[in-house]
């Protein structure tokens, strides 16, 4: 059973009320998805990787990056540890296309490191092939075990999609954005970059209307949603207009429903 499904059945007595200690337990559990921006995105510090730190709510605060998306490109992990750097936090990171580097997590021992983690962070690339190389090595079932030991997981584009029961994703390589199957610890499906082409706008709403995609929320480049316990506790944005918006079936047809987002930066004036 997948944890979106855990939380439903687990999370209320047989009267459909909410039990305080199931309701603890799923509390602690935090997704950020990022629909675009932050270190991979944007040039320099970004307000989304500050408040990411900050969720943590410690000093120095264990972070390891997770660029499977990528093929672990060496230029993604440059940026991270330029984005995290140690006078922030502990910062490491996951590969499993590349020879051990500094600060890279030892590959025999992948899930001692990643459960002694505050924060995971997944980067941006080919949701499907990463999906692949986690199932291959095991690394699904060590990021379920991460989100219930209180972990903070998290990530931008494909690292966003990956939480969820699906993403409408262009993994595939060809013209056409597509479902795709993720882990299951969100419900529902999930769309990135929702206002950088409105070719994504269309592909959703397409693919629920033909029962292709479950109920998503699709989320703009600048913007994040914030999961508390299997639930949107907030939508942050860092640019004027980024959001993130509730897209579901009625009457046949998608509709979608945006939520107020809660500014986490001054947008910077254009010189």
């Amino acid at each position: 059973m997948g944890l979106a499904a855990a939380a439903f059945r687990y999370s209320t007595t047989a009267r459909g009320q909410p039990t305080s200690r199931n309701v603890s337990f799923l509390f602690m559990q935090r997704i950020l998805a990022i629909g675009g921006g932050g270190f991979l995105m944007e040039d320099g510090p970004s307000p989304i990787d500050r408040y990411l730190l900050g969720l943590a709510e410690r000093d120095k605060p264990r972070v390891c990056f997770i660029s499977t998306p990528s093929g672990d490109l060496p230029e993604h992990l440059e940026k991270f540890y330029q984005a995290y750097p140690t006078a922030l936090c502990t910062p490491s990171h996951l590969s499993f296309f590349r020879k051990p580097s500094q600060h890279a997590a030892p590959l025999d021992g992948f899930e001692e490191h990643v459960l002694s983690q505050d924060i995971i962070f997944v980067g941006g690339g080919n949701t499907k092939s990463a999906l692949a190389v986690w199932r291959e090595w095991g690394l699904n079932r060590v990021l379920e075990k991460a989100l219930g030991a209180d972990i903070i997981l998290s990530g931008m584009s494909a690292g966003a999609m990956c939480w969820f029961q699906q993403g409408l994703t262009d993994s595939f390589w060809g013209p056409e954005y597509r479902p795709l199957t993720c882990l299951g610890f969100l419900s529902g499906g999930c769309g990135v970059h929702y206002n950088d082409d409105p070719k994504r706008r269309r592909a959703l709403h397409s693919a629920m209307e033909a029962s292709a995609i479950k109920p998503s929320i699709a989320i703009d480049d600048y913007a994040a949603a914030l999961y508390c316990g299997g639930q949107v506790e907030r939508v942050v944005s860092w640019r004027n207009g980024a959001t993130a918006y509730r897209v579901s079936l009625e009457g046949g047809r998608a509709k979608e429903v945006a939520y107020a987002s809660e500014q986490i930066a001054t947008e910077k004036a254009n010189p």
